[in-house]
């Protein structure tokens, strides 16, 4: 494990030798789905309160409302309206069960689509490729990714996925736990506590190859 203060390596439960800080036994990492949520809300907040600021520039409240309402705009208003939050809570119900945990031990995660547990010991193979979020398993309403990126909307998505390669399964394929982008909170720190395990993942694509 590391130390969060000082990020000194050191078996979980001690007392780190450097700063003096208890070690973490282990560390839980949640999903991204509240956070989602909370900014497609805060982006349906801000368009109400430019449409009531600009309703009330000219005309009272009640007037300008009944004349959206009269040429037929009232409708598409209040869908454009609740599509967000409609995607913010998609994002919400699909991420509310996940989360990973690490220990000096192995990693685990739980999520929407089952469960995984990966002995560090197991490991025999850790890497990096480049995933774009419409790649990902909430790739169906994902269309909005691009623009989020562009313009740094959600700037907790990264572009890199992250695949930890375990021992062949009953199918004679390779077990793969794979950490996608924009799933999981505080990405940073929890694949600075993989490394520490593990050293740093290989490429599996040259950055020039990168999509």
């Amino acid at each position: 494990m590391l130390c969060p203060s000082c990020r000194r390596a050191a078996p979980g439960g001690v007392t780190c030798p450097q700063c003096g800080a208890t070690i973490p036994e282990r560390e839980t990492f949640s999903g991204q789905g509240d956070h989602y949520w909370r900014v497609l809300l805060l982006f349906s907040l801000i368009f109400t309160i430019g449409f009531l600021f600009f309703a009330n520039y000219e005309h009272s409240l009640d007037i300008a409302t009944y004349r959206f309402w009269g040429v037929g705009w009232m409708w598409p208003y209040i869908i454009f309206l609740l599509v967000p939050n409609g995607i913010g809570a998609y994002y919400w119900f699909m991420l509310r069960e996940e989360e990973i945990t690490v220990t000096d031990e192995y990693i685990a995660r739980r999520s929407h689509w089952g469960d995984e547990r990966l002995a560090w010991s197991d490991v025999q193979g850790y890497y990096r490729q480049p995933m774009l979020f419409r790649q990902t398993r909430l790739g169906r309403v994902a269309g909005l990714s691009r623009f989020f990126t562009q313009h740094r909307i959600m700037a907790r998505i990264p572009t890199l996925g992250y695949d930890l390669i375990g021992p062949p399964t009953a199918d004679g394929e390779a077990y793969r736990m794979q950490l996608e982008p924009g799933t999981i909170e505080d990405m940073p720190w929890l694949l600075a506590l993989i490394e520490e395990r593990l050293g740093p993942p290989l490429d599996t694509l040259l950055p020039s190859d990168a999509p």
